[in-house]
């Protein structure tokens, strides 16, 4: 490959040197030929030797086969700068050559500085002074002025000319050289800027690179679209959150193509129409304007949250449409109240530990004093349910440091009548207001601490909410048959029910409906669910007379059910 490194030397950072400088080239090439043109064309009707002031005599043909060969030349480079992409160096100079030798011809056929074909030499100078360095261009130019005072020596020792004529060629020589300067000066000058301008573009490429890569990775969605509705770009997250294929394209297409974004379209063109009636763009970020969910739209299986807005500039025409997933908002907040209820557990946990130990001395020490029964079944009492909140304090540690649970097998027809014997005996409740019917020979794994505070979560919320007759709150455990045969156990109550409100926010921490309650029953009865990898929810529970019942369903682990035979248990349990 040839060398450029010397071609264009203001000009060669603006582009790749090659480039630059074949692009100059052809321009001067396509200069050239115009130019010979013209003088062919004018001699061809004579009106060359009255325009440069040449002899009327003896110059027709000269002219003319001077001019045409000028062209043939011209030509010839021309096709070379634009087709032989080789040895440019070369290439200028046999254009400058070209130049040089045909005009010097001319000039000196025509009369020297006094003939008007001295002009010619600014092209010459012209394509040395952009194309070369400056000692390159300069030497362009002495050798111009070399010429000229080489034939005006000639014309003063022939006394065909005056002594002035030296002076004169002089001055015209100075004015040349002092034309060169100029044009490197604005050349070196226009090579600034335009290095600048490269700069500049290469930094907003590399800017627009970088919006580009981080609206790529943001899991926020992007759209952006103009006024009528049609896609000028979009990113990854924006088309997953909107329900279509990752690699679907979605540029020059209008939100209207696609049926399911029809909610999207309408809050859309509703916060467009509003924006538009008050006559001010608002440059901050909006909720859509929708009628039922200003906020929210259910898009596919995903609950999206739309925000437009549209940038300050005037001359913009397009829009910001931002997706935002609500779920992946709510577990956001979800894990801040998570660790809100972490530090709340370990500030507290010593301090409840103390009196809870002070309170189990005092209740041996009076088992040991008092002999009677009725005392010493108070102790026991007193005994048993501090050791039951040791245990709670232990569990609630557990779940906010995720230790996996011990998951031992239980039988829940047992476990549960067992439960709800010390349950109804510590409430002191009227006999038969809580029922249960539990399928025996049923066997499933859960960590029965767990399981202990899970049911009495579960039954003191439903005896919250149950009116006080009997059989109001019922337990209920079963194989479900239409559930791939999972063992549930339902916690059911004759109350009101939840409204789609509470529903919403039903395990979340510290969200009660109850004057008394501390909204952290509930969430930590899902917490030890989900830590044993079961499944707590709120549903309605059907029963084979019609009659249905809301109340919540602990779902155990599909793989935890067998049969009961093996480890001994009863056939029947008795239900109250």
């Amino acid at each position: 490959m040839d060398r450029t490194v010397a071609i264009g030397e203001p000009l060669q950072h603006l582009l790749p040197p090659s480039e630059l400088s074949w692009r100059a080239l052809q321009y001067f090439a396509l200069i050239r030929v115009l130019l010979a043109a013209a003088l062919l064309s004018m001699a061809l009707f004579g009106g060359t030797a009255a325009l440069f002031g040449l002899p009327e005599r003896g110059t027709a043909s000269m002219l003319l086969a001077g001019n045409a060969v000028y062209l043939g030349l011209a030509v010839v480079l021309a096709l070379a700068a634009f087709y032989v992409r080789q040895q440019i160096l070369g290439q200028v100079a046999a254009q400058l050559a070209v130049d040089l030798v045909l005009i010097t011809a001319l000039v000196l056929g025509g009369g020297g500085l006094r003939g008007g074909v001295v002009a010619l030499y600014l092209l010459p100078l012209a394509g040395a002074s952009v194309m070369l360095p400056s000692s390159a261009a300069f030497f362009v130019c002495a050798l111009i002025v070399l010429a000229l005072l080489v034939d005006a020596v000639r014309q003063v020792l022939s006394t065909a000319g005056s002594d002035s004529l030296l002076f004169q060629t002089g001055l015209f020589g100075a004015a040349l050289f002092g034309i060169t300067a100029l044009l490197r000066l604005l050349m070196a000058r226009l090579a600034e800027q335009e290095r600048l301008a490269r700069l500049r573009g290469r930094d907003l490429e590399n800017q627009l690179e970088i919006n580009r890569l981080v609206i790529a990775q943001m899991e926020q969605g992007v759209l952006v679209v103009d006024a009528k509705t049609l896609v000028r770009a979009s990113n990854l997250a924006g088309r997953v959150l909107l329900g279509l294929a990752p690699t679907m394209q979605l540029t020059g297409r209008r939100l209207s193509d696609f049926p399911s974004l029809a909610p999207l379209l309408d809050a859309f063109l509703k916060w467009r129409a509003a924006e538009c009636s008050s006559g001010v763009w608002s440059n901050t970020v909006m909720q859509p304007k929708a009628p039922a969910a200003q906020d929210a739209r259910h898009l596919g299986q995903l609950e999206l949250r739309a925000r437009f807005a549209r940038p300050s500039s005037d001359s913009n025409d397009e829009f910001v449409i931002f997706l935002e997933d609500v779920r992946a908002v709510q577990e956001r907040a979800q894990q801040l109240k998570l660790a809100a209820m972490g530090r709340l557990t370990a500030s507290i946990a010593h301090e409840i530990r103390n009196p809870l130990a002070a309170i189990s001395h005092a209740g041996q020490l009076l088992a040991e004093v008092n002999q009677e029964p009725l005392q010493k079944r108070l102790s026991g009492i007193v005994r048993e349910n501090t050791q039951r909140l040791n245990r709670l304090v232990d569990d609630v540690l557990r779940v906010a440091r995720r230790e996996a649970p011990m998951g031992d097998s239980i039988t829940p027809a047992i476990f549960v009548r067992q439960w709800l014997d010390e349950f109804v005996r510590d409430r002191s409740l009227v006999a038969g207001r809580i029922v249960l019917n539990a399928e025996p020979r049923l066997v499933v794994k859960f960590e029965p601490s767990h399981l202990r505070q899970v049911l009495f979560n579960l039954v003191d919320n439903a005896l919250r909410y149950a009116s006080p007759k009997a059989g109001a709150v019922e337990i209920l455990v079963e194989r479900a048959a239409d559930d791939g045969g999972r063992i549930k156990l339902w916690v059911l109550d004759d109350g009101p029910g939840l409204t789609p409100e509470v529903l919403g926010a039903l395990f979340e921490p510290f969200m009660t409906t109850h004057a008394r309650g501390t909204g952290l029953g509930l969430f930590l009865a899902r917490e030890f669910c989900l830590a044993n990898r079961c499944d707590l929810s709120y549903a309605t529970r059907r029963h084979l007379d019609g009659s249905a019942r809301e109340g919540f369903v602990l779902t155990f682990a599909r793989a935890a059910g067998s049969a009961v035979e093996d480890l001994g248990f009863l056939d029947t349990i008795p239900t109250q």
